[in-house]
């Protein structure tokens, strides 16, 4: 998640708006990992914040160029054009995110609203299904896992056996950070007022991350990989 102990605190400091004090710890991150698309990413999230224009497409472009096959990346700065106004080069991003990720139910979902906003009423309407569609394959895949983590805590508990005293073939809670009943936000759902845009981007590099680990895990027959 965080690449090293300034990036943390960068973070930390993003989420209570302490925008200078979050940039100097920013610029100490990237002192110890130059370059780092991750690291550019959320100050580029500041620097939305701080409504420096120009400073904030460099770094999320530079991102984008450092770490081209991640969805994500696209997403963040579509997500700064629309802020900045630049609506049409925010829908060819996410047109690009969802490219490059044709499972990334949330650039839909981001997609669909941008076209809303351009009149493009159907065009939304698909991309809204779209995300509609895959949020419930997540969402099952998520119940799936679950309910076997249940049912593994069940046969344990009847046993009288911990995880620890035997081999247990599924991911132990908080292996893949991943919190019981979490889910991608709703088709058109609003952001929540109480949290930054660093707190947003945080969440979709988890879920993401958490998600993409999760499926490989499904496919492997609900075993981890060796």
């Amino acid at each position: 998640m965080y690449i090293n102990s300034e990036h943390k605190k960068a973070q930390e400091l993003l989420d209570e708006q302490k925008f200078e004090k979050s940039l100097v710890a920013f610029n100490k991150a990237l002192q110890l990992n130059p370059n780092h698309p991750d690291i550019l990413s959320h100050r580029g999230v500041l620097y939305l914040h701080m409504n420096q224009k120009k400073k904030c497409f460099e770094d999320l472009e530079l991102s984008l160029r450092l770490d081209k096959d991640y969805s994500f990346r696209y997403a963040a700065l579509a997500y700064a054009k629309d802020y900045f106004g630049d609506l049409d080069s925010a829908i060819e991003l996410y047109e690009k995110a969802v490219k490059v990720d044709p499972d990334d139910a949330i650039s839909y979902n981001n997609l669909g609203l941008l076209m809303e906003k351009r009149g493009y009423q159907q065009k939304a309407k698909d991309n809204f299904e779209r995300a509609d569609k895959l949020a419930k394959i997540q969402d099952d895949m998520l119940e799936k896992l679950n309910e076997l983590e249940q049912s593994e805590d069940e046969f344990h508990s009847k046993n009288g056996k911990s995880e620890e005293q035997e081999y247990n073939p599924l991911p132990k809670p908080g292996t893949m950070n991943l919190p019981h009943g979490e889910r991608l936000q709703p088709k058109k759902l609003k952001a929540d007022p109480t949290k930054t845009f660093g707190q947003i981007s945080k969440e979709l590099v988890t879920k993401k991350s958490v998600f993409n680990e999760f499926v490989d895990f499904v496919k492997n027959g609900f075993k981890l990989k060796e």
